[in-house]
């Protein structure tokens, strides 16, 4: 025994570490100390009462963690049945936030000292190296609403075109023969697009994939010009970016927040992260390379200075500190990209639960098209397709909570409660699903907010609305920006989906929401059978 305890001395210099065996009290002083360190880091107020709270002798938040994981939704369903209207605390992926009825959302909905992207950025550790893109970037409003919500009208044509070709080459099927044919002899990229190929057999497709690769096209379209949405290697290292940065949130959530600063550093998935990071930038870099250099060119010899109507030049002509590209197109994508698809992926999804909805769809599309052409007029008109894909995301919005903010100073409510500085808070989105909000509010009814369209809540029936009741874009003056310009998106990739496809569900395939943590994903596993149909009018042809 002496040996062994001998064995376990260290050696600093002339001064000997003793073991915990020969000298016990200043081992445990220190294990004390360090758990007193972890909990008087932690929220204890004893005011407001916890849902999953700590156990005794309980130290950690792992277990809480893993239970909020694995069941978000039930515990968001017991928090209303115990507490019902009142507030409480919830821990989660988020750390621990204040949970508020759904009334509150209305009376803060503009509160000048709750903040979104500060909570937001704080949630998936924009404050770390690698996770630049999500640190927050107050220019984005500022773009999203002058270059993209403004000029909604301009962005029609590029979508629809890229959406001609993008499903060709994803989904297969000729589509506007001559047009296509002649946009893809003038990009080798789409040399694949070529071989017209009908398709019209029934075979399988995985909506997790081919839908995000779908918007990734049509988004990057807009934002980034025909070039870059062209390019694989871009469009696939940013996509294994923001999967790989989405996938450590939560694993950096099981260690306190003070201590993620450090952690980070020794775990691969953080690795992997930041090199990710590096490889788009590496990717981007030739591509504002060439951009660089045409200006100079023009400048040079005198020429007018070419025009990039794209993000990369909106952000430059807007920002008051430069920052690094390609941070700035990452953050675009991540606010952008993954929640439109996840709407996307959805309504196709219910729409083949609901085969009964599609020539509805269809007429209402063949209506307003032979009338208007494909305009911005057109797609507010197409109400029916409106109505839809808001009662998709009623039934499955893309987060648990698509409504918290952080409180930058205390904030009293009418009712006297005092929310703190520092504190999130959150309002769970279940009431959507509540009869106090909605008939048959577990139903899926496409003509739901149609219908509403006809009474005093016309307002809040359109897609873009936002209110109480359905807060899938959140609500208020951080309600999400892009809105405008996704309901768009949607619309036009479904009315080119619709008008070009069938697709229906394997037999006995039922795809259900996954939940996991704040995340409710569209199941991962679903695949869809799709064949071509021959589509009554060329949208290639229709005016803008």
């Amino acid at each position: 025994m002496a040996f062994q305890s001998s064995l376990m001395k260290l050696s600093l210099g002339s001064y000997i570490i003793p073991s915990p065996a020969d000298q016990p009290f200043p081992y445990v002083v220190t294990v004390l100390l360090f758990i007193l360190l972890l909990y008087s880091t932690g929220d204890h107020s004893s005011k407001l009462p916890e849902l999953n709270p700590l156990k005794p002798l309980e130290f950690t938040n792992r277990r809480r963690m893993n239970e909020f994981i694995q069941q978000s939704q039930e515990l968001a369903a017991r928090g209303k049945a115990i507490f019902g209207t009142n507030p409480y605390k919830l821990y989660s992926e988020w750390g621990s936030v204040v949970v508020l009825p759904p009334d509150a959302i209305h009376e803060l909905r503009s509160h000048p000292h709750l903040n979104f992207l500060e909570a937001a950025s704080d949630d998936a550790h924009g404050y770390l190296p690698g996770f630049d893109p999500f640190s927050g970037n107050g220019e984005m409003t500022k773009v999203v609403n002058k270059y993209l919500t403004k000029d909604l009208a301009k962005h029609t044509k590029p979508l629809s075109e890229e959406a001609t070709l993008v499903l060709h080459e994803i989904l297969g099927g000729s589509t506007g023969k001559y047009q296509l044919q002649r946009q893809v002899q003038q990009s080798n990229t789409l040399s694949a697009a070529a071989n017209f190929s009908t398709f019209t057999e029934w075979h399988q497709i995985t909506p997790k994939h081919d839908i995000i690769r779908i918007v990734s096209r049509l988004s990057a379209r807009v934002f980034m010009g025909e070039e870059l949405c062209r390019d694989d290697e871009w469009v696939r290292v940013s996509a294994n970016y923001a999967s790989a940065a989405f996938s450590v949130g939560g694993e950096l959530g099981h260690w306190p927040r003070w201590t993620r600063r450090i952690v980070h550093w020794f775990l691969p998935s953080c690795w992997k992260v930041r090199h990710l990071l590096a490889t788009c930038r590496k990717v981007l870099k030739p591509h504002l390379e060439r951009r660089h250099a045409r200006k100079v060119t023009a400048l040079a010899h005198g020429d007018t200075k070419p025009v990039f109507n794209d993000s990369i030049e909106w952000f430059e002509q807007e920002e008051t500190k430069k920052r690094d590209a390609t941070t700035r197109q990452i953050a675009l994508s991540l606010v952008a990209i993954h929640t439109t698809s996840d709407l996307l992926q959805q309504t196709m999804i219910d729409l083949a639960y609901h085969p009964e909805l599609f020539e509805p769809l269809r007429e209402e599309i063949l209506r307003v098209l032979d009338a208007e052409g494909l305009t911005k007029t057109a797609l507010y008109n197409m109400k029916l397709m409106d109505s839809v894909i808001k009662e998709s995301q009623r039934m499955k919005p893309h987060t648990l909570s698509t409504w918290r903010r952080l409180a930058t100073q205390d904030v009293r409510l009418t009712n006297g409660f005092v929310i703190r500085k520092g504190q999130k808070t959150i309002v769970a989105n279940i009431h959507m699903w509540d009869t106090a909000y909605y008939d048959n509010p577990t139903q899926f009814d496409g003509y739901r907010f149609l219908r509403m369209r006809s009474t005093d809540e016309e307002k809040m029936s359109q897609l873009v609305s936002t209110s109480v009741k359905h807060p899938g874009f959140g609500h208020g003056q951080h309600a999400c920006p892009g809105r405008f310009f996704a309901a768009n998106e949607v619309k036009i990739a479904l009315v080119h989906l619709l008008l070009k496809y069938d697709w229906k569900l394997p037999d006995n395939a039922k795809p259900q929401t996954v939940t996991f943590g704040m995340a409710m994903l569209p199941d991962p596993g679903a695949k869809f059978l799709i064949c071509r149909r021959k589509e009554e009018l060329d949208l290639d042809s229709l005016a803008y």
